[in-house]
């Protein structure tokens, strides 16, 4: 075989190019992770697991949850959002208080009609100003900006033949409740000109990240799972089914976002969280009747056993007698509470959560 060297030759080289595909890429792409640093704090995310999750991990493993388990949260989307935090101040902003009330409430009139260009489906109302205030000449100069502004975009309205309500709700109303959601579930570039807009004006906006998928809209999730969560998993196990609930953040899920029947019916503590963990694995039908999860209550004592810091005793629904978890009970449910992808990342951020406004100072 005169070409054999040559068949031999690239025979060798394809094998080289998959191994370095399969192989030398993905390493030279995530095998320099390192944990994240929480912004704001000394915290780092995710954390080194305690000694007793630790432990957890290792009979999560052997148990072979991960069989019917995934840890990983799916997300479709990721589209924005613009929300208005403060009215904000500059030359045009009054307050229609009257001096020495001992109130404020400030009117940001350019905001009011930044607003309205943002939301043509909203109204605007004119601002009424206490006759006592008409003598401030600061406050005259911006209620006349303010009366030119409005016929401004009255001319633009028409010429894009918007139509405003003439009853519903105005800008005027939504300035008044913040945090106001200005818009949800829009293009970036929507949400962006609209948060310029708003901070041109003087007020205090900004851009809202809205993370779109079935797993999030279940609650399993704030955003989508990424490499950087399993840094410190040994081996990573992800699962390839779900016959039950995905368990990458099931320690920081909240109860009224929970799938039947793993939604809880009182205030979600800690404490709360690992009986209820702890009632499945010693019996996944006392939550779930149709529940196909195999009971794993050889982790369990049914008699207090003669050792040192036993456990408090579990109480089971709709039984008599209590039972004790073992160490490897406890260390399981240790474990399944570190699972939280509540931190946001650069590579997936997590959307914020919109505060209250304080009320006015006086």
């Amino acid at each position: 075989m005169r070409y054999g060297p040559i068949i031999g030759a690239g025979a060798l080289f394809s094998l080289a190019c998959s191994w370095a595909a399969l192989v030398m890429a993905p390493q030279l792409q995530l095998g320099a992770l390192a944990p994240a640093p929480i912004p704001n704090t000394s915290d780092v995310h995710p954390a080194l697991r305690p000694g007793l999750a630790a432990q957890g991990a290792e009979v999560y493993r052997s148990l072979g949850c991960y069989q019917c388990h995934t840890r990983q949260v799916r997300q479709d989307a990721l589209l924005f959002g613009a929300r208005l935090n403060d009215v904000g101040s500059n030359a045009n902003t009054i307050n229609l208080e009257l001096p020495g009330s001992g109130k404020t409430n400030l009117v940001n009139l350019d905001l009011l009609i930044a607003l309205a260009k943002a939301r043509p489906d909203l109204g605007i109302a004119k601002v009424t100003v206490p006759p006592p205030l008409l003598a401030d000449t600061n406050v005259v100069a911006a209620l006349g900006q303010f009366t030119a502004n409005l016929t401004l975009l009255k001319h633009a309205d028409d010429k894009l033949d918007v139509v405003r309500p003439t009853s519903g709700p105005t800008v005027n109303d939504v300035v008044g409740n913040r945090p106001a959601e200005i818009f949800v579930k829009v293009a970036p570039e929507t949400a962006e000109s609209v948060v310029k807009l708003l901070t041109d004006s003087g007020a205090k906006a900004e851009l809202v990240i809205c993370n779109l998928g079935p797993d999030i809209e279940r609650g399993w999730g704030a955003r989508r799972s990424v490499a950087r969560d399993f840094v410190n998993d040994t081996p990573v196990l992800l699962g390839s089914l779900r016959v039950g609930p995905d368990l990458a953040s099931i320690g920081m899920r909240a109860p009224e976002k929970f799938a039947a029947p793993w939604k809880f019916a009182g205030t979600n503590t800690a404490a709360e969280v690992e009986h209820h963990l702890l009632v499945h694995l010693y019996n996944p039908r006392l939550l779930a009747p149709a529940s196909t999860c195999p009971s794993a209550a050889y982790l369990f004592d049914k008699q207090k056993p003669e050792v040192r810091f036993a456990g408090e005793p579990l109480a089971l629904p709709g039984k008599d007698a209590p039972v004790f978890p073992k160490h490897n009970a406890r260390a399981l449910v240790a474990y399944l509470l570190t699972q939280r992808t509540d931190v946001g990342l650069l590579e997936a951020p997590t959307p914020a959560v919109a505060k209250a406004a304080a009320p006015a100072k006086p």
